[in-house]
């Protein structure tokens, strides 16, 4: 009888890659430096804090240009410069912040620059998953690493900030901190991306005699047909279901020492810990969705946006701020649409481009 050698055991496919630095870069610049830093220093300097909520809606504002940076990068097969240039340009825009000429239109450049480098890195960071046509399990491993990224960073970001606070370091001075963080990650992000994009590229524009396809005309959807379609129902979901999320965000670093009494360092520390319990959870929807596909693990985040949501109504009508209502008025409003869907309304790949 022939004896059966058994080969080598295939190495099953890594979560997390080196490149995803970028969105290590995302989670501490968005999620930490911005929301931490940039509304209590406009706050200061302007003796208004709804300056502050206007710099960061400029900042929001300027990152609805993801899709054209995407296009381009599709186009130009400038993936990687794209991604790159997003996390270099968080950096220039906090080490604008820290030389700060504390005039109102400064503000407002250095909003737009910040808010554009976040649509890059948002924009083409998951091409470099979903663009290579893996299978749903691998897709969905990888995106997960992926996902738990930016936790990591915020949870970084929230240490660095809270540290600093502790030590008393002047704004400016947090700002380079801030700024040198997100260079290193740019550099980071820069050098292991090379081979990434490759093969990319080798998935996206290889056709089936071998040429390359990345000069070839692309269709254009009319946007009327984009927004009448699921899709464009995805799109109003999630931006409804952003809009309270964003405000509270927006203002986080405001709201936590002025109306709770928590201090600086104390804020930075509960932001590190929100990064933290988003880790623990992105490895069961990862599995979730590798099971069940994206819509059950989108839904279900969704139902759990309008928990939260409620519980801040709850704050809002025991801290006397009714205004804090809006948020569960929002997010439940995009309950019922949510559950209409099925699970063939809208590709897996469709779905994490847009994410």
């Amino acid at each position: 009888m022939a004896e059966t050698i058994a080969g080598p055991t295939p190495k099953r496919p890594s979560a997390l890659q080196p490149w995803m630095a970028a969105n290590v870069a995302m989670g501490a610049g968005f999620s930490a430096f911005i929301a931490l830093l940039i509304p209590p220093y406009v706050t200061e300097v302007t003796s208004d804090a709804t300056a502050a909520g206007v710099v960061m809606a400029v900042i929001s504002l300027a990152a609805v240009l993801g899709p054209v940076l995407g296009t381009f990068a599709d186009r130009h097969a400038a993936h990687r410069l794209v991604m790159s240039l997003g996390v270099l340009g968080l950096a220039v825009g906090f080490a604008a912040f820290a030389l700060a000429s504390e005039s109102a239109e400064f503000f407002a450049i250095d909003s737009i620059i910040l808010g554009i480098s976040v649509a890059a890195v948002s924009a083409v960071g998951p091409v470099f998953i979903v663009g290579l046509g893996l299978s749903r399990d691998v897709e969905a491993r990888r995106m997960t690493g992926y996902s738990l990224a930016m936790p990591a960073g915020q949870v970084l970001g929230g240490f660095l900030v809270g540290a600093a606070a502790t030590a008393g370091w002047s704004y400016p001075a947090r700002f380079w901190l801030a700024s040198g963080c997100c260079l290193l990650l740019a550099i980071v992000t820069w050098f292991t991306s090379k081979e990434p994009e490759r093969q990319l590229h080798q998935a996206m524009y290889a056709t089936a005699d071998g040429s390359d396809a990345s000069a070839q005309k692309v269709d254009k959807v009319p946007l009327r047909q984009i927004l009448g379609s699921m899709f464009g129902l995805f799109l109003l979901i999630s931006v409804l279901t952003s809009m309270a999320n964003n405000g509270i965000n927006s203002q986080i670093s405001n709201i936590m020492p002025n109306v709770y009494g928590i201090s600086e360092a104390e804020t930075s520390t509960l932001i590190s810990i929100a990064g933290a319990l988003n880790m623990v959870l992105f490895i069961p929807a990862g599995r979730l969705m590798a099971k069940r596909g994206t819509m059950p693990t989108y839904s279900l985040g969704v139902i759990m946006r309008l928990v939260g949501a409620l519980g801040m109504a709850v704050v809002g009508l025991i801290s006397g701020a009714p205004a804090l209502l809006a948020v569960a008025f929002i997010a439940g409003a995009t309950i019922i649409a949510v559950n209409r869907w099925r699970d063939g309304d809208i590709s897996a790949r469709y779905f994490m481009l847009a994410w």
